[in-house]
């Protein structure tokens, strides 16, 4: 018998779980960059991080407002087994900016925010649209690819690397030093 839809998302729902914490990770630590060669792009978390977990008393915790990604109830929450399985994320690229919610369990992106177009006319808007959310896409899917690869070459080290993050962040020596590009 085969598993049905909702089965398997959640089967899978520890991967995307891991990209976001991935994600939040490196945008504290390495300004948001994906790491890959010639992309310009930073990601981060901004003002809305959802964690859940499936034990203890507080089953999901909702943080909003402010720098909830930098926050040591983030941490806290982090440390006894929760896990991102909801953010809005600021992506830059440019003088470009989208913000959105990236689901965990499906990585599903709702309420996209584009960056402003300049076209006047209703087909030009259009056209710039999608090649906006193309482009803010495209920057989702490469650093999805760069994680996996990552994931692929080592899940170990990966798992390592974000367990000492953790901690550093109940010690509050997350932040990478550098402001965050949108506090100019």
């Amino acid at each position: 018998m085969s598993a049905k839809p909702m089965e398997l998302i959640e089967q899978g729902r520890f991967l995307g779980e891991e990209f976001l914490l991935w994600l939040w990770m490196r945008g504290l630590t390495e300004g948001g960059t994906s790491g890959l060669a010639g992309d310009q792009s930073a990601l981060f978390m901004d003002d809305s991080v959802q964690l859940a977990t499936e034990r203890g008393d507080v089953k999901e915790l909702s943080l909003r407002k402010g720098n909830p990604a930098e926050s040591r109830e983030a941490f806290e929450a982090l440390s006894r087994g929760m896990r991102p399985n909801k953010a809005k994320v600021r992506l830059l690229s440019g003088d470009m900016e989208w913000t959105f919610m990236l689901n965990a369990a499906s990585l599903d992106v709702s309420t996209m925010k584009l960056p402003p177009t300049q076209a006047k006319d209703l087909q030009g808007r259009v056209a710039d649209r999608l090649f906006l959310l193309e482009e803010g896409m495209g920057h989702l899917e490469r650093r999805f690819g760069a994680f996996l690869t990552l994931r692929a070459q080592d899940s170990g080290s990966l798992e390592g690397d974000l367990r000492a993050w953790v901690t550093l962040g109940l010690e509050g020596a997350v932040h990478s030093g550098e402001e965050a590009p949108w506090e100019d």
